[in-house]
């Protein structure tokens, strides 16, 4: 019987087990392993920096790509956002899943390293096979510390892209699972068959399997089976994605006028929305500001109206010129690197937003609504996918007086420059 290039790789990553006295075969297993952990190495590190998306180095790296596809009428959506991350407006779906972020990450590490601790003082100790603890329960708990450990770094930092990485994320851990089963089969033969027909794979209840078999009618997860589950769970993921997107945006406030559309940031009704813009847009400062950048028929501005303490400002604006007339220069250093992951880890932009609404500091980031091609869009559009929001000016409200405090023009590009950003 001929066999397609998938059930031969696939074979080679999950090998059969041993008849009695018969040594398998690893044949062009070693290099599978080398292109198997190549890709799960790159996918790795794809997940590692969405712990990190406030670091330079991560934009200079990818800025390029971001923009390539953000141009691309199919792949624009691959750069965008599918929940919050720069407004909150208190809906409980939305404030569970961004609290659930750090829960699942510490979680996740932690049975990682717990682990990974049984593991190598098993090898130090020399004690064989591992099945104690979480590997009484499952074959791979460190994969699946790993995987949820992904999933709350991907509610971090919710991106179509990291969305795409992290499914195939998970594919890579099973082929590196079934491989490490066949090599363990070979050494310690069916002590180890034992134990893989009574400890399930990833989950109790071999989840993997039952969706296997409802499409295909089977458990076999090599070959065309494990590539249609890969479509299969790719495909639900991103419609979820995109149903999610769809929510979150319906619960942004906002509200227009003239050709300006204007998004809270923190929970708010239209009432105390419109109160703020009147009150800003009445400075003189602000009107000659508009006038010189509101003109065109068509052109659409978007007012985002934030707490003055915001620590994510950035990601809208690059205000590196403000800071620094006000003393407040980048502060580098180690030590500085760990308070800002510390603070990003216990969500505090979000409890920033959160408490905004009742700030006596607002400040009001005006932005202009652009295609990537420079073409106007209409107030309908101005957070859809592949739309940009270049910063023009600025300006700072004392509410208790009425009275705008500053205005300032801004650079034409937030602080890494134009690759695409959060848009709610």
């Amino acid at each position: 019987m001929s066999t397609s290039p998938l059930d031969t790789l696939s074979d080679v990553l999950e090998p059969e087990r041993p008849a009695t006295g018969v040594q398998s075969e690893l044949g062009g297993g070693k290099v599978a392993w080398g292109a198997a952990t190549v890709f799960y190495l790159l996918v790795a590190f794809e997940v590692i920096v969405m712990v990190t998306p406030f670091t330079i180095y991560f934009y200079s790296v990818y800025a390029p790509v971001l923009t390539w596809l953000e141009r691309g009428s199919w792949t624009a959506w691959l750069t965008a956002f599918f929940l919050p991350h720069i407004t909150y407006s208190g809906d409980p779906l939305l404030v569970a899943l961004a609290y659930a972020a750090p829960i699942l990450l510490t979680l996740g590490l932690g049975i990682f390293f717990v682990c990974a601790g049984q593991v190598y003082g098993a090898k130090l100790f020399r004690k064989g096979i591992v099945s104690g603890g979480l590997y009484r329960k499952v074959r791979h708990p460190q994969y699946l510390g790993l995987s949820i450990a992904g999933l709350g770094l991907l509610l971090y930092w919710p991106r179509f892209f990291i969305l795409v990485t992290y499914i195939s994320m998970l594919f890579v851990y099973y082929l590196l699972a079934r491989n490490e089963e066949g090599r363990m089969l070979r050494k310690f033969g069916e002590g180890y068959g034992a134990y893989l027909d009574r400890t399930p794979m990833f989950l109790p209840g071999n989840p993997g399997g039952r969706l296997l078999r409802m499409l295909f009618g089977t458990t076999d997860g090599r070959g065309r089976h494990l590539l249609g589950l890969y479509a299969f769970s790719l495909l639900g993921a991103i419609t979820l994605a995109f149903g999610l997107r769809s929510y979150s945006q319906a619960q942004v406030p906002l509200i227009w006028r003239d050709g300006l559309v204007a998004v809270a940031m923190s929970p708010t009704d239209s009432g105390p929305l419109s109160r703020t813009m009147a009150q800003v847009t009445q400075d003189p400062r602000v009107q000659a500001l508009l006038d010189k950048y509101h003109t065109r028929p068509g052109h659409t501005l978007v007012a985002y109206v934030l707490p003055q303490e915001y620590m994510m400002q950035h990601l809208i604006a690059d205000l590196d010129e403000h800071k620094a007339h006000h003393g407040e220069g980048e502060q580098g250093g180690f030590i500085e690197v760990l308070k800002h992951l510390g603070e990003m880890y216990a969500l505090k932009p979000l409890r920033q937003l959160r408490d905004g609404a009742s700030a006596t500091a607002q400040r009001v980031i005006f932005t202009e609504a652009l295609r990537p091609t420079g073409k106007s869009v209409r107030r309908e559009e101005v957070l859809d996918i592949s739309v940009q929001r270049y910063p023009l000016f600025f300006a700072d409200l004392d509410v208790q007086t009425r009275l705008v405090t500053l205005t300032m023009e801004t650079p034409r590009r937030h602080t890494w420059g134009t690759i695409p950003v959060p848009a709610f």
